[in-house]
């Protein structure tokens, strides 16, 4: 008898945390269903480009600023309770930001998605951990890890396609209703993970004594720092290829079948990194492959007179030999961490530079641009980005050595 209840109890755990995952790249949605619209809103809303970079990069205001201190508001409200009301604020701001006339209004109602995404991903990878069977949690573990690229390849793609019919309130619409269908789905699929409660005093003391031991040694910040060097420029040009690709003859379907491919490969990128850590390869060596292949292709893509053709290739290798970095530094960040207890410290802190990445590439990208009129120069930035990120990677591999 308890042999059969535990298997019953099996399937739906895996079901529910299966769940939390969709919640997740539900949330992701969010980000990614700007990129396809830029071309749309530059017309209606008579945008700029450093507009349109503002419009993407506020969205990461809430994790550059707050991804250090949120979980404490996460374990006051309980993970479940945290998922809901993040789930349900994205899909009312979603709601309203689809009937935005101007720039003012849709960048107010992406900061407000940004802070309620941030409720959705505090929360999921600790409620996964708590209701997927133990055989199953190091699957899940790895599958949440690719919920913003899972995201970003049915966004763009399925943006793409939509925009051929309907005009970009519609992806906002869209966005809003399978997101609130997701928090159904939570509200009635998902178990409670317990109450939440107020931290103690001494819970305070320990959580603060904690960010003090971490961000009073090198190695957090290296880790943290190098990783904003990856996503500034992946950010910045994934985030822009609707547009680059309509201003080289590139629309519809296939421009949205492209954009996807190129975001999609990264995913690559992130597995073949994990395998070739697990076989030993030198940690350093993964991240000047990636920060070498992304200087050179995006010279080959940007800097010089290249077919559309030749582009798509370069900015595709880009993306994917790129991928190679976000694993490695994940591994390192809790290589380097002071203790085992500082480890949630330490990936707050790189979510908050992760979070600046993504939030000033972007818009450091767009001025560029719109200053020098093309494209031509956006490879000598993303170019310093990356030359940056192999001096810091070298700084951090051969610490974390002698930590080893």
């Amino acid at each position: 008898m308890s042999v059969s209840h535990q298997e019953q109890q099996v399937t739906p755990s895996a079901t529910q945390a299966f769940i939390v995952f969709l919640a997740g790249v539900s949330a992701a949605l969010h980000i990614w269903k700007l990129p396809p619209a830029l071309p749309v809103l530059q017309e209606t809303l008579e945008l700029s480009l450093s507009q349109a970079g503002w419009l993407i990069s506020v969205f990461q205001l809430a994790g550059m600023l707050l991804g250090l201190v949120f979980g404490l508001f996460v374990q006051r409200i309980g993970q479940k309770q945290s998922i809901l009301i993040g789930l349900c604020v994205l899909s009312a701001a979603s709601f309203a930001g689809a009937t935005a006339s101007g720039i003012a209004t849709l960048l107010v109602f992406r900061i407000i998605e940004g802070f309620a995404l941030l409720m959705v991903t505090m929360s999921a990878p600790a409620l996964i951990k708590h209701i997927a069977p133990k055989a199953r949690l190091s699957f899940f573990v790895a599958l949440w890890s690719a919920y913003i690229p899972t995201a970003t390849v049915f966004a763009l793609f399925a943006g793409a396609s939509m925009l051929n019919y309907f005009d970009w309130s519609a992806l906002w619409t869209g966005s809003g209703i399978i997101t609130l269908m997701m928090a159904l789905l939570v509200w009635r699929m998902v178990k409670e993970n317990g109450s939440g409660h107020a931290p103690g005093h001494n819970q305070l003391h320990q959580a603060w004594l904690s960010i003090k031991q971490t961000l009073t040694v090198k190695e957090p910040w290296l880790v943290a720092v190098t990783f904003s060097m990856y996503t500034s420029q992946w950010v910045a040009i994934i985030s822009f290829l609707p547009i680059i690709y309509r201003e080289a003859g590139i629309s519809g379907a296939l421009m949205g079948t492209f954009t996807a491919i190129a975001a999609g490969v990264n995913i690559v990128g992130n597995l073949l990194a994990g395998k070739l850590l697990q076989q030993k390869v030198s940690a350093n060596l993964l991240l000047n492959i990636a920060f070498i292949t992304m200087i050179v292709s995006a010279f080959v893509a940007f800097g010089l007179n290249s077919s559309p053709w030749t582009q798509f290739i370069a900015i595709t290798l880009f993306s994917a030999a790129g991928g190679l970095a976000p694993a490695t530094l994940f591994n390192l960040a809790v290589k380097v961490t002071p203790s085992a207890q500082n480890i949630p410290v330490t990936i707050g802190w790189l979510q908050q530079w992760i979070s600046f990445g993504q939030f000033a590439g972007p818009i450091i990208v767009a001025l560029l641009v719109d200053y020098t009129q093309g494209w031509r120069s956006v490879w000598l930035l993303t170019g310093a980005w990356g030359a940056l990120g192999i001096i810091l990677s070298y700084l951090l591999c051969r610490t974390a050595a002698v930590k080893s």
